[in-house]
């Protein structure tokens, strides 16, 4: 691969939500006729949640960092900004204890800032954020990886549920 290529496109079906304070799996339906119903996940506005995806580093990976932008919608009409942080736990052979503390919390993040439209359910698409290769875990092609996103309510000012739809994900 190289620089930006595609490496992962992160949607609402494919996500793992954590033990506790996880966005919830919702949809958002259109006046279509017959509806049509658009995966979301629905990250509160009061309070941190969070959700993972559990991938496979593609196996024609160069080898460079990772770049992140997100598309969204959300539930009301708060123009302020919304906050997503991104972060990444790479397995290594000898030191993944799967029922030890992994420590994604503490892996370095990537926040990315957004102003909302102030409609709601309006579809908005952020700038992006980058992660070193050495910020993502230093994965190897084939490596397997968690990518955690968290919206961070103390960041930003917007009260609304945000409904991420998607997270495109390419290499630096």
């Amino acid at each position: 691969m190289a620089s930006g290529d595609t490496l992962f496109v992160l949607e609402a079906l494919g996500y793992t939500p954590p033990t506790t304070n996880y966005a919830t799996f919702d949809v958002v339906v259109d006046a279509s006729t017959p509806p049509t119903a658009t995966p979301v996940l629905d990250f509160d506005g009061a309070a941190n949640e969070h959700a993972d995806w559990h991938v496979t580093m593609p196996l024609n990976y160069g080898g460079a960092g990772l770049t992140f932008q997100y598309t969204y919608a959300m539930s009301g009409t708060d123009g302020d900004i919304v906050e997503i942080e991104f972060r990444v736990f790479t397995f290594t052979d000898a030191s993944s204890v799967l029922t030890a503390d992994l420590g994604i919390d503490t892996q370095t993040a990537v926040a990315i800032q957004d102003d909302p439209s102030a409609t709601a359910n309006e579809f908005n698409l952020t700038t992006t954020g980058a992660l070193s290769h050495a910020n993502a875990g230093s994965p190897a092609a084939g490596a397997r990886m968690i990518i955690r996103a968290t919206r961070d309510t103390a960041a930003a000012a917007n009260a609304n549920d945000l409904q991420l739809l998607s997270v495109l994900v390419k290499e630096t």
